[in-house]
């Protein structure tokens, strides 16, 4: 289990304790479709929620099982990801161009979560997360590895990975 946090609206958050959570399937989720957390960082999700919608900002706290996760902390993971972009060049035509990344608009690396997912589906393994650390935001301090948005981000592809959820205070 781990805790993860969700920032949108006060209006999306309360639609979202009342009816549970949508499935994001914008052009720059990183992570493929789903909803997004920040794991254990209620702050930066108030941070993303802030810079969208002000003084409506709020945040929704929530209980993840991982277990379906494609879970690229793991190395393991890194072949079956690395497989799948192949896979999914090799079906992609000039009708159908291999998706371009830009900034803030992570279509390849979407395309290929969604392509992995699809193909361990089909094998019989469920996918119900994703999860992955991403490096954002300035240095800490010169010449740093460190960075200041640096966060976890987990992606909920099927709601009943979510335990239960809260509005964070």
């Amino acid at each position: 289990m781990e805790t993860g946090y969700h920032g949108t609206s006060v209006e999306a958050a309360q639609a979202i304790l009342s009816g549970g959570f949508e499935r994001s399937r914008n052009e720059y989720d990183w992570l493929g479709d789903g909803a997004y957390f920040f794991q254990g960082a209620p702050a930066r999700a108030l941070d993303w929620a802030r810079e969208r919608f002000g003084a409506n900002a709020a945040v929704v706290g929530a209980e993840i099982d991982l277990w379906g996760c494609i879970d690229l902390l793991d190395t393991r993971w890194n072949a079956i990801v690395r497989e799948a972009y192949d896979g999914l060049l090799s079906i992609l035509t000039s009708e159908a161009p291999v998706p371009r990344q830009g900034a803030g608009a992570h279509r390849l690396d979407r395309a290929v979560i969604n392509h992995a997912a699809a193909l361990l589906e089909e094998t019989g393994l469920p996918v119900r997360s994703v999860r992955a650390s991403f490096r954002e935001g300035d240095p800490l301090y010169p010449g740093s590895a460190l960075y200041d948005r640096a966060h976890v981000q987990i992606c909920v592809r099927d709601p009943s990975a979510i335990i239960r959820a809260w509005r964070e205070r």
